[in-house]
């Protein structure tokens, strides 16, 4: 009785044995199928390549993706790594992870690139000087990174000079509001690699313009930097005109050094730009106007230019202020800008002549500053 007792025992743990065997061998074979079909999956998967300028301008460097990782996100498999390679040498001169998504933007000079990376919910944006391969990271001008969710848009940057990066963030529409910051690099002499971030909005002002009088109407841009300490608060502006290939640019700050203003009029039936200074400091004043057209390089060409000087210190003995002068340089000004259609305008203002003035009228303008005259001297 003992005896079979103990022989059903050892039967009942060899089949168990078996049947634990049976089942792990089981489990591995699953185990191993599953893997070779994961790995079938990735092989059958797109890999993440790196896009836009890959190569810099001068061909000296190029951006890639190396490897094959073992991940994969919204359908594409994602390279081991992310390399800047001289192409002289075959030398990785600057290595990171690799990204579902690696957009390469080169700066004119070669010596900073742009890339746009990030995965299924993220983005961000790095900068590398090719000079000493380091590295500054994009920031929202409160200092955050782009938010989850957030994405970038195909067209996320442009380099507007060799250290000028304008990044645009959001979609637009239903994808989320779109916002551009420009982003000043600044590389050191010691190899670091920092940079400013602020806010930029940019309008197409009414009608249609050609500067250089070719025939063809250019893109006209005003863009208006914020200050990232006051939003929404604008602190510089820049008038862009383009025809695509050429550019020229003017900017105007609010400070009483770059105010100033500029406008479309028309001269002998063309086109033309006036810029107006009304410049005043510590008494000195310098009223100034040009007028000007493009030629086929984008250079100004001055048409016509007029200018007057005169001071406010009234009490001392150097004290100029010619009324006549004054006054018919400010009826030729404002007969300029009545016709005129505004494009930047940061000026500060000229003289308070106070009301009823007509400025169509020198006699008129005459006595106002006359009468501010008078008042002044007390």
């Amino acid at each position: 009785m003992e005896r079979g007792r103990i022989l059903g025992v050892v039967l009942l743990a060899a089949v168990t044995a078996g049947a634990i065997g049976y089942a792990a061998s089981r489990q591995a074979e699953e185990r191993a199928a599953a893997e070779t079909a994961y790995q079938a999956y990735l092989d059958a998967l797109p890999l993440a390549e790196a896009e836009g300028e890959t190569c810099s301008p001068n061909g000296r460097f190029q951006v890639r993706t190396a490897g094959e990782s073992d991940l994969w996100i919204s359908g594409v498999r994602i390279p081991e790594a992310l390399e800047i390679v001289d192409t002289e040498t075959g030398e990785v001169r600057w290595e990171d992870a690799g990204y579902v998504r690696q957009s390469v933007l080169w700066s004119p000079g070669n010596n900073l690139v742009a890339m746009a990376c990030g995965a299924r919910t993220w983005g961000t944006v790095y900068v590398v000087s090719t000079a000493f391969w380091t590295t500054w990271e994009f920031t929202l001008p409160d200092g955050t990174s782009i938010p989850d969710y957030t994405f970038l848009p195909e067209d996320w940057g442009r380099w507007l000079d060799e250290n000028t990066l304008l990044v645009t963030v959001g979609q637009g529409g239903d994808a989320g509001e779109q916002h551009t910051y420009r982003c000043i690099l600044r590389p050191g002499e010691d190899g670091t690699l920092s940079g400013s971030v602020q806010e930029q909005t940019t309008e197409v002002p009414p009608g249609a313009y050609d500067f250089d009088h070719d025939g063809t109407a250019e893109t006209v841009e005003v863009t208006t930097v914020l200050d990232p300490e006051n939003e929404g608060v604008p602190v510089w502006h820049e008038l862009r005109i383009s025809d695509g290939e050429r550019t020229w640019t003017e900017g105007a700050d609010h400070s009483h050094a770059g105010a100033e203003t500029l406008c479309a009029v028309r001269l002998d039936g063309e086109d033309c730009l006036l810029r107006y200074v009304p410049y005043m400091g510590q008494g000195y004043c310098t009223y100034h106007y040009e007028i000007f057209s493009l030629d086929d390089a984008f250079r100004p060409v001055t048409l016509r230019e007029n200018s007057v000087e005169f001071d406010l210190n009234w009490d001392q003995p150097w004290h100029a202020f010619d009324t006549e002068a004054v006054a018919a340089f400010l009826v030729e000004i404002h007969g300029l800008l009545d016709g005129a259609r505004p494009l930047l305008d940061t000026g500060w203002g000229e003289l308070p002549l106070g009301e009823g003035v007509d400025y169509g009228d020198t006699g008129s303008v005459r006595a106002h500053l006359e009468a501010l005259a008078a008042e002044s001297r007390g």
